[in-house]
């Protein structure tokens, strides 16, 4: 279980770099008790995934039995993009049980069995995950910002990814989730929408940043000298395990911004307010859209042009380097 620091610390040479990234910060934390192994660590995370992901899919084919629902189209993710709401809201408690829920559970399980007693004057594993603190608004704002010039990129990278060759399985996978995505983001009334922001845009941005950023991105973190480097291996998997290829490489970029926020301003929340800022413009859009307060469709594949992407990418590295030079990174 022990990872032992080395006697005489070296210069930390990654200023900025995650809490763990710094040895000195490192052994504050864990003062008296040692350090757990970064293997041990993510085999107990993916351990406790499965865990939880079983355990949700048991309680939910409790509730089903109780309740009468047929559990076969639900499991199979067969729903129309016109199910009805006695449709819509079975798949919804599925989805959350089966996924979100899961990431929550796992990431807060792994982080209190390694992080919950740490060195002198640390409360715990809030410490670690860096919770304890609410971010300023203009930190929030910023994250939004950066979010939102990617957007464009972000879409045209949806469309590169759609031209790639892949076997027809994968193509009829694809399908099959947008028919049921459009399904569920059919929402007759406010309670279809705060479901939906919760189920959609919050629970994912809460249980993914846990396991990807919290414990996945520190854990690499230990481990590679680089920070870039262990972002960008995080986004991979991150875009990865979602299992939609169509728009890994969109997913991809998400994720390496969501790290680098994470890294920027070592506040857990600031990554979280940043992926539910992204899902939940996406709920919402349908909603409106939905009501004909708004005609533009997300669902539908909006065509960017190269130019405006590359703009998008030149906003992003710009928004960046203003985020960088406004504020300094907090210390702990």
């Amino acid at each position: 279980m022990e990872e032992n620091l080395p006697a005489e610390l070296p210069p930390n040479p990654w200023p900025g770099a995650p809490l763990d990234q710094d040895l000195t910060t490192r052994r504050t934390l864990f003062s008296g008790h040692p350090e757990p192994k970064v293997r041990l660590v993510i085999l107990v995370q993916i351990l406790l995934f499965a865990l939880f992901m079983l355990l949700g899919g048991l309680l939910f084919q409790l509730i089903s039995s109780l309740a009468g629902w047929n559990t076969a189209a639900i499991f199979s993710g067969l729903l129309a993009a016109d199910a009805p709401p006695s449709e819509r809201w079975p798949m919804r408690l599925f989805l959350a049980m089966s996924s979100p829920l899961p990431f929550v559970a796992s990431g807060l399980g792994t982080i209190w069995l390694f992080y919950r007693r740490l060195g002198p004057g640390l409360s715990g594993w809030g410490d670690y995950l860096r919770s304890k603190s609410a971010p300023a608004l203009n930190q929030v704002g910023q994250a939004w910002l950066l979010l939102l010039v990617a957007m464009p990129l972000v879409l045209f990278l949806l469309s590169i990814s759609k031209l790639l060759p892949l076997p027809d399985i994968f193509h009829s996978v694809e399908a099959r989730m947008d028919e049921m995505l459009q399904g569920l983001l059919q929402m007759e009334n406010f309670w279809e929408l705060l479901a939906n922001l919760t189920i959609i845009a919050f629970l994912p941005a809460l249980g993914e940043e846990l396991v990807f950023r919290g414990v996945l991105q520190q854990q690499l973190m230990r481990r590679i000298a680089n920070p870039w480097v262990a972002i960008l291996i995080t986004a991979t998997i991150f875009s990865a395990i979602h299992g939609q290829f169509d728009g890994f490489l969109s997913r991809l970029l998400l994720g390496f911004l969501l790290g680098w926020l994470y890294w920027r301003f070592r506040n857990f929340w600031i990554p979280v307010a940043a992926h539910f800022f992204n899902n939940g413009v996406q709920v919402v859009g349908q909603y409106l859209y939905h009501q004909e307060v708004s005609t533009v469709d997300l669902e539908k594949d909006i065509q960017v042009p190269w130019l405006a992407a590359a703009v998008s990418a030149l906003l992003i590295v710009a928004v960046m380097r203003w985020m960088e030079s406004s504020e300094p990174v907090m210390e702990v």
